[in-house]
């Protein structure tokens, strides 16, 4: 599985089957969130294609600021898109959670994505196997995604 590891223990992201996964450690900041949509550019380059996405949120931060969202919604509307996309956030909670969720589905969702937010990677995995073509197993995607948690 292709990992890379940007400022260290802030931005990660990595490629398991046709999903690619971003994981963000920290506060989100325009230069990562740059960073992170280059190497899902490359990936989709490389598959041929969007591709879905796991993205994971580990802690509880302040909401991306506003410039960040602009990004993401420029990006979600630009080619190649997202096949599905799916929120994995294990250690937010409460009113971040909600509200995280809602950015999500205001990013994507209003582009005819798929999203939905999740506490467990391996409801987020069978979500997003059963969504796109993955291009493995849900099981085999939840150990990837505990991987890259691990990093």
């Amino acid at each position: 599985m292709p990992v890379r590891v940007h400022e260290p223990g802030r931005l990660v992201t990595a490629d398991a089957g046709r999903v690619h996964v971003t994981r963000y450690v920290d506060v989100i900041t325009l230069e990562l969130a740059h960073q992170a949509e280059a190497d899902y550019l490359e990936f989709c380059q490389e598959i041929g294609g969007r591709v879905p996405v796991m993205m994971i949120s580990e802690r509880v931060v302040p909401l991306p600021p506003v410039e960040v969202r602009r990004f993401w919604r420029e990006a979600a509307r630009k080619e190649p898109g997202y096949e599905a996309v799916a929120l994995l956030m294990t250690g937010v909670v409460g009113l971040m959670a909600a509200a995280a969720t809602h950015l999500g589905e205001q990013l994507v969702e209003v582009l005819g994505v798929r999203f939905r937010s999740f506490k467990q990677p391996a409801d987020a995995a069978r979500w997003l196997c059963e969504a796109a073509n993955c291009g493995l197993e849900h099981e085999e995607l939840a150990q990837r995604i505990v991987d890259v948690q691990s990093l």
